[in-house]
Formats: structure tokens, sequence, C-alpha cells
């Protein structure tokens, strides 16, 4: 399989060579050729989505999961990576095993307890770079749940995107506002965990959008 990109300034041309077994099918390889080329075009255009991309792994993961998707549907996706990372990069994070070493009494098995009140639904986590990450403002002073994020993801209901919930918690939120001087202003529901009931009630009224 080979794919070539043109730039339109400064032109250069790369010629791309991936080898495949020889029973791969020939309309997937054909997409994947297009989605490679599509993808180093969209990048092409812009600096900053250029240093989005710090290793070849990034871009080949984007590529391989975009395969027959538009190219308009390619730059969403993209988008969406760098709002991923951002919020990651901004935000307070544990893993599995920083919450087993935070409680007062450390099981021995380090994926506990986290393991267990992700699978009762008290919390919740996203994956990042190979690995689970849990937000920190799901737990208390010790550690532990606050009992509100177990209501929420209730009320949120099933998420097969777990990065969307974690970007829902992120935004301000329409249907959580509290008043600035002269003005209303939405709050993010990270920032309202101490307003159980509006909380809730925005989770139940999501759009299944990013900001509400």
């Amino acid at each position: 399989m080979g794919a070539q990109v043109r730039q339109e300034e400064d032109t250069e041309e790369l010629n791309l060579t991936v080898k495949v077994p020889r029973n791969f099918p020939s309309g997937i390889a054909q997409s994947l050729e297009e989605s490679v080329a599509r993808a180093v075009q969209i990048l092409a255009r812009s600096k900053a989505l250029q240093e989005m991309f710090r290793s070849a792994d990034d871009l080949a993961s984007l590529i391989v999961t975009q395969t027959c998707l538009s190219g308009i549907m390619l730059e969403e996706r993209i988008a969406q990576v760098a709002m991923i990372r951002k919020v990651f990069e901004v935000g307070d994070w544990l893993t599995a095993d920083d919450i087993n070493n935070l409680q007062q009494t450390p099981l021995s098995k380090k994926s506990l307890p986290a393991s267990d009140w992700k699978r009762r639904r008290r919390i919740f986590s996203v994956p990042y770079n190979g690995k689970d990450y849990y937000p920190r403002y799901q737990f208390d002073a010790m550690y532990q749940p606050l009992p509100v994020i177990r209501d929420i993801l209730k009320a949120y209901g099933e998420c097969k995107d777990p990065w969307s919930l974690a970007l829902w918690f992120q935004f301000p939120n329409g249907w959580i506002a509290k008043q600035l001087r002269d003005a209303v202003v939405p709050v993010a529901p990270k920032d309202a965990l101490d307003r159980a009931t509006d909380v809730v009630k925005a989770a139940r009224n999501h759009r299944g959008t990013y900001v509400a």
C-alpha cells in the first residue's frame, strides 16, 4: 500500500509504503491509504495540529481509527483529540495505584479499591496513553467517592465513551448557573458537586454533547 502527499506551498512529495498480508481486504487497504493522505493534508494546514501530534504513534492511532471517515469527520476527531489532551494536561488525575496508596489502609491488590468502585459505578475513569485515570474531583478529603458521583452517573446513563462524560464534567453547563455580578453564568459540573440537585438534573438533561 502506498500513499502520496503533496503540500500546496513549499511542495514536497512524500511516498509512504506499508506492507500488508496478501489476503488483506483491498477495500480496507484503499480506505486506509486515503485516510493517511487525508490526515497528513489536514495536519499540514495547521501548525497547532502539528504540535498536537508529538509522536508517530499518535498519528497512526488517529488514522487507523478514522478509516472510511470523511475529511470533515476526521477534522472533528482531531479537534476532539486536542480537547482531550488539553483537559488531561490541566486536570488533576489519579491512577488506581495512587488511589490505593492514598487509602487509610491500602489493600495488597493495587487495583483496589478503584476497580471495585468503578464496577459499582461509584466513580469513572478515562483511558489515556494506555492507562486508566480517575478525576480527582470524584473524591473527598479521605479519597473516598463522593456520594453525588454515583447519582450523577446513574442520571447520565450508559456512556460508551468515558471521555464524553469527562468532558461533560469539565465544561460550563447551561443547566447549572450562578450569579456573577450582573450576569448569570453557567458552571461546570465538576465545580458544582456541592449542588447535588442541580448537577444530577443537568446529567439527566444532557443531550450527548460535550458542552451543554
